[in-house]
């Protein structure tokens, strides 16, 4: 039953609030996870040694993971309160950066094995959820019996072959990392800010989507100093207090959805009652052709950027010999441009052709891939800035088309197999690319791969169109 208008409160400047919160909710899952966290990379590696294939697995394990249980983390969106999703996030990148702080070969190490433990537990959940999802036959106590076994057997091997061990340790806080990126990143942060905006929902995105480019600014800027003053086990233990300040500012600011708040989103018809009421379904939206453009275009670009972003600072600091320092700045001046693009792109595509500006920013990405995988030290600066400008508007507008295209009514499970898709690319794109340096002994033939990436994307993307009537829902103009 439809609220009656008079009785509707309007949400003031609360869903820009909520925007902003979404930014600083990304700076974080983002900037510790996939982003920022590669300014460790070099002391990681001169201290340990490895190879760059095997430490950038845990990539792999991280979005891969992130890719499993996206699907069904999409129905606890659509259930729940998001501000809960993000408040367990937050501790659990707190947890993690406590642990890398703590890495050893000399044998167990407390923390991780706290780490270990619920990383095993909190998956198995995953797995009851989703055989009672796929298989509804399966009693509930027979999926706990069954993802209790599975969990034994889980720690088990991890006693095995990886406890005392760093790098296997690197593992398992990564796979704790594919949790909070699950519950305090894009698909949570999305479905919170969109659910408050029909109107400027691009902008909102936009600025909510600036964090991940934060992150990248920010943290590859500022860790260098702790890591040259203190070392770079003291500075995860300092980073580890940030996401529990942002934990506290959740918990006593956010409410959740204009639902949780007993409001209406900015913009929204006086005929709809609830935004989740819009949109297509599940199996709707899986037999469109956009679903699957978005998708496969979306683990293409996704390979792609990973695989750049993830090796950038080795690629300068290792192949050109810029310090640490200039590495950052240079991920920093990337990662500006890229937060700007969001913004502009995101605001752009409120007010003209959406999937225009998605095929032009693919354009641009592809310009810059094409300059990197050249090798040539005076093209990699420049390089990397057009690289930034066509991704920050493709990061944008790859969220605003999942749930422009087809409503908020199921988005968490729209989005959640969305973004199995892209999370499978990120894990290959980190993974293989260092496979290919590993086997060439440079990132020719690896940035090659990522330049056909983006061209197939391009390709893909014209496919994507709009499956939902989006006037249905808007206010009408006064």
């Amino acid at each position: 039953m439809n609220q009656p208008n008079a009785v509707r409160k309007s949400p003031g400047i609360y869903p820009w609030v909520m925007a902003v919160t979404g930014m600083f909710a990304l700076f974080l899952s983002n900037g510790f996870t996939a982003t920022g966290i590669t300014i460790f990379d070099p002391s990681l590696l001169d201290e340990y040694g490895w190879s760059r294939g095997d430490f950038k697995f845990r990539d792999a394990l991280n979005f891969w993971t992130t890719a499993a249980i996206a699907p069904f983390i999409g129905i606890l969106i659509d259930k729940l309160n998001p501000k809960h999703l993000l408040m367990i996030g937050f501790s659990l990148l707190t947890l993690g950066y406590f642990g890398y702080s703590m890495l050893s070969n000399s044998g167990p190490v407390l923390i991780i094995e706290v780490i270990a433990v619920l990383t095993i537990v909190s998956l198995a959940g995953v797995v009851v959820l989703a055989m009672r999802t796929l298989t509804p036959k399966v009693t509930l106590p027979i999926a706990i019996g069954l993802a209790t076994i599975g969990a034994a057997i889980m720690f088990w091997f991890y006693t095995q072959y990886w406890m005392g061990t760093a790098l296997k340790q690197v593992y398992i806080i990564h796979l704790m990392f594919s949790l909070a990126l699950s519950t305090a990143g894009t698909m949570v942060v999305i479905f919170l800010v969109s659910s408050w905006f029909v109107k400027y929902r691009g902008l909102a995105i936009g600025i909510a989507l600036v964090g991940t480019s934060m992150g990248s600014a920010i943290l590859p800027l500022l860790n260098p100093i702790l890591i040259e003053r203190f070392g770079w086990r003291q500075a995860y233990f300092y980073n580890a207090f940030l996401p529990i300040v942002m934990l506290l500012f959740v918990w006593v600011f956010v409410k959740g959805t204009p639902r949780h708040a007993g409001t209406v989103a900015v913009g929204q018809s006086d005929q709809v009652a609830d935004l989740k009421q819009h949109g297509l379904t599940y199996g709707e939206a899986i037999r469109t052709r956009t679903f699957w453009a978005i998708g496969i275009s979306g683990f293409l670009t996704y390979y792609a950027i990973f695989g750049f972003v993830q090796h950038l600072v080795l690629h300068l600091t290792k192949s050109f010999d810029f310090s640490i320092r200039q590495a950052g700045q240079i991920l920093f001046a990337f990662s500006i441009i890229a937060m700007l693009a969001k913004l502009f792109n995101g605001a752009l595509a409120d007010r003209i052709d959406r999937h225009k500006v998605f095929m032009g920013c693919l354009v641009i990405m592809l310009v810059g891939v094409i300059g990197l995988a050249t090798l040539k030290r005076e093209w990699v600066i420049g390089s990397a800035l057009i690289i930034g400008l066509g991704w920050g508007g493709l990061f944008t507008l790859y969220n605003m088309l999942a749930v422009n295209n087809f409503g908020l009514k199921e988005i968490g499970r729209i989005n959640g197999s969305i973004s199995l898709m892209e999370s499978i690319g990120v894990g290959f794109g980190s993974w293989i690319t260092g496979k290919l340096f590993d086997a060439y002994g440079d990132y020719q033939i690896a940035f090659e791969v990522i330049a056909g990436c983006v061209f197939v994307a391009l390709i893909i993307g014209t496919q994507i169109r709009s499956e939902v009537d989006e006037r249905a829902v808007m206010q009408s103009p006064r």
